[in-house]
Formats: structure tokens, C-alpha cells, sequence
């Protein structure tokens, strides 16, 4: 079969061969005689051939009229279509518009109804629930009431046993503080009537031990005058000389005494203030 098949496909490429040098050789005869023919019929083809000019420039022009006219007829289709679609399109958003007017209109009506159902509904369930709550804050008060009476009675009752408990306890207290108060003011009674005694005792003692150093000093006195007035006057001159010059030298020591005070003042305010300076 391989065999058979190559010689086969060798035959196939012969015959090919053979077949292409046929026609080649065909088309040049044709070829060769056409040019003969051309070369014979030359004046005949120039006029077909101006013949052919002119009936294509014609076509020409008469393909380039129909093409502009065809460009205007598609220019105007253009226009009338542009124009319609764009009149469709206005229409179409003016009725798009309108219905979308109409369609929230419808909305708002509905949402508006949906509103006033939803409102009317909580109304009357406010309205209801109001009433339940009144009923039950009414039965509630009821029992408040009846609750504050009981414990009103109840308390009454522990407070006038409180009260009674409390007077009694504040009588006894108050008995036992009257009678500590009155023992204290009659023992505050008899110490001051006893203070008293014991002032006026003290005052008589020292108006005596006054009386008796004052009469002691006038004595002293009169006696120290005597004897000064008994001296000689020379003794009594020399006397007061010594008490005149114990009195300047003690004026002396004083006046230093200040200047010496102030010097060590001065020389601290000095110091303090270079310390401060510094």
C-alpha cells in the first residue's frame, strides 16, 4: 500500500507537470496572438478605448450626481430621522416626565394614605392604651389610698405609743433635771453667799494689813523728815550735793548707754544691708 501510494502521488506530481507546461504554453500562444491582434486593431481600440473614456467620465458624472444626491436624499433622511428622534425622545421625556409625575403623585398618595391609616391606627391604639392606663393608674391610686390609710393608722398607732413612751421618758428626765438644777442653784446660792463671806473677810484683812503698812510708812516718813530736819544745814547742803551728782551721773550713764545702743543698731542695719547687696 506505501508503494502503491508513492507511486501514485509521483504519477499525480508528473501529470501536474505536464499539465502546468500545456497550459503555460497555451496561454502564450493566446498571449502572442492577442498581441498580434492588438498590434493589427491598434486604431480601432484607440477609438474604443475614447469611446470607453468618455461613456466612463459620463458614468463618473453620472455616478458622482447620484452619489450627491444620494449624500443629500441621506443628509435630509438624516435630518427627518434625527428630527423624529429627536421629537420620540422629547416626547418620550415629556411623557416620562408626566408619568413620573403621575407615578409620585400616586406615591405620595399612597405613602400620604399609608400615613394617615398608620396615624388614625396609633391614635386609636394611644387612645386605648390611655384609657387601659387610666384604669389601672386609677385602681393603682385606689391602692395607694387604701395602702396610705392602713399604714396612716398603722403609724398613728406606733407614734402615739412613741409619743406616750417619749413623754413619759421626757417627764423623767425632766423631773431628775429640775431637781439637779435646783440642788445646783442652792448650791450656787450657798457658795456665793459663802464666796461673799469669804471676800468681804478677805477685803476687811487686806483694808486692815493696808492700813497698817500705810500707817507703818507714814510713821517711817515723819521720822526720816524729823531726823532730816534735826542735821545741820551744812550736812543737809552736802546731802542734796550728793544727790544732785548721783542724779547727773546717772543721766551720764544713761545718755552713754543710748549712744551704745544705737551704734551697735546702726552697724547691724549696715551689715544686714551689704549681706543684702551682696
Amino acid at each position: 500500500d506505501i508503494l502503491r501510494q508513492q507511486r501514485l502521488a509521483e504519477m499525480d506530481k508528473a501529470a501536474n507537470f505536464l499539465r502546468k507546461v500545456w497550459l503555460g504554453a497555451r496561454t502564450r500562444r493566446k498571449y502572442l496572438q492577442l498581441q498580434r491582434e492588438f498590434v493589427a486593431a491598434e486604431d480601432k481600440i484607440v477609438v474604443l478605448q475614447r469611446y470607453m473614456r468618455g461613456c466612463m467620465c459620463r458614468l463618473k458624472l453620472w455616478r458622482e450626481a447620484v452619489r450627491t444626491e444620494e449624500e443629500l436624499w441621506a443628509a435630509i433622511e438624516i435630518q427627518r430621522s434625527w428630527r423624529g428622534y429627536q421629537g420620540r425622545v422629547q416626547w418620550e421625556n415629556m411623557y416620562e416626565a408626566m408619568w413620573r409625575r403621575e407615578m409620585a403623585a400616586a406615591m405620595m398618595q399612597r405613602h400620604t394614605r399609608g400615613f394617615l391609616a398608620r396615624s388614625k391606627i396609633g391614635r386609636t391604639k394611644r387612645r386605648l392604651a390611655r384609657a387601659e392606663f387610666e384604669k389601672a393608674r386609677d385602681r393603682f391610686r385606689a391602692a395607694q389610698k387604701m395602702q396610705a390609710l392602713v399604714r396612716g393608722v398603722q403609724a398613728r398607732k406606733r407614734a402615739k405609743a412613741r409619743l406616750a413612751l417619749a413623754t413619759h421618758a421626757a417627764m423623767q428626765i425632766q423631773r431628775i433635771a429640775r431637781g439637779r438644777a435646783l440642788r445646783k442653784k442652792m448650791w450656787q446660792q450657798v457658795m456665793e453667799q459663802k464666796a461673799v463671806l469669804l471676800t468681804a473677810l478677805a477685803r476687811g484683812f487686806l483694808v486692815r494689813a493696808r492700813r497698817r503698812r500705810l500707817t507703818a510708812k507714814v510713821i517711817r516718813v515723819q521720822r526720816a523728815y524729823r531726823r532730816w530736819r534735826n542735821r545741820p544745814a551744812e550736812d543737809r547742803e552736802a546731802l542734796l550735793q550728793k544727790k544732785v551728782e548721783r542724779q547727773w551721773k546717772a543721766a551720764v550713764i544713761q545718755r552713754r548707754f543710748r549712744q551704745h545702743a544705737e551704734h551697735k543698731t546702726l552697724q547691724r542695719i549696715g551689715v544686714v544691708a551689704l549681706v543684702s547687696v551682696h
